[in-house]
């Protein structure tokens, strides 16, 4: 259900681009000095906005050693405790992923959730130590989309809450107040985005397999597909979260990327719908 956060590029001034980037690769590093080199395979772009929306200082840039890079040096933001945040939720969020992908898989992929669980289960109960709230948080709303699952729940919205309020608690880092609250409630909407724009990419797949997904049982499918109308229903209702994101953003105060923060909800989103809708958009941070 992740890897749909993404900037729309051409419409980010090299400047901000280049920023972008270094955020990434700063959260890579920050994931290995907490919890060594594999953890630098749960980085993505999901969780690289976070850091924009939660940072509200203008961090510099440094020089750092990349091992997909090796010949060269890439330009990294400097760690932070919002950075260091940051990668704390990748590994919370990727843990409980592969535990969900280990109890919903098909064989193979519950085979390769467990490989990997095993590889990152010291890491989870290090983040969860560190962060005891968010981790019970996600642990209920998974298990809520569990039971809600196996019930074959037709509601959109009360498979998309769970999610959503998921990653709502991502928000926690922050002071209790106003800007709390914004960001708690433009991260519901961005995960109410993200989780129906998930079940439209994989609806077709899901129909092959035999496997829940609630647009199957909301609508009626014609050849495992939406009809036209249902279709722009669907859509409709994902605009409308992506809508809700933008006010919410207009709650907070300014935050030294805003210019980031800015393409990603008003710019990005809507062009990964767009090609979601399309049939033409692949996943580039899959868990």
């Amino acid at each position: 259900m992740f890897g749909y956060v993404l900037p729309r590029k051409d419409k980010l001034t090299p400047e901000d681009f280049r920023r972008y980037r270094a955020a990434y690769c700063g959260l890579c590093r920050s994931l290995k000095k907490r919890y060594g080199f594999r953890a630098r395979f749960l980085v993505n772009y999901d969780m690289t906005f976070l850091f924009f929306l939660l940072e509200n200082g203008a961090l510099q840039t440094e020089r750092c050693f990349c091992p997909a890079h090796p010949w060269c040096r890439k330009e990294c933001l400097a760690r932070s405790g919002t950075m260091d945040y940051c990668a704390d939720m990748s590994v919370l969020l990727s843990y409980w992923k592969l535990r969900d992908a280990e109890c919903d898989g098909k064989r193979l992929s519950r085979v390769a959730a467990r490989l990997a669980l095993r590889f990152y289960r010291r890491s989870s109960e290090k983040a969860a130590a560190r962060h005891p709230q968010e981790n019970a948080l996600f642990e209920e709303k998974l298990a809520l989309l569990h039971r809600l699952e196996d019930e074959r729940c037709p509601s959109l919205d009360r498979t998309a809450d769970a999610f959503a309020g998921l990653l709502k608690g991502c928000a926690a880092e922050l002071p209790e107040g106003g800007e709390r609250r914004a960001a708690e409630l433009l991260l519901y909407h961005v995960g109410r985005f993200l989780y129906l724009a998930d079940a439209l990419d994989d609806l077709e797949k899901d129909v092959k397999s035999d496997s829940y997904n609630p647009l199957r049982y909301r609508f009626t499918l014609q050849d495992g597909k939406l009809s036209p109308e249902d279709k722009a229903a669907l859509l409709e209702t994902i605009d409308a979260s992506i809508g809700l994101a933008a006010s919410a953003l207009e709650l907070l105060s300014p935050r030294a990327d805003d210019a980031i923060l800015t393409n990603i909800i008003y710019y990005g989103l809507p062009a990964v719908l767009h090609s979601v809708a399309q049939g033409a958009f692949r996943k580039r941070s899959r868990q």
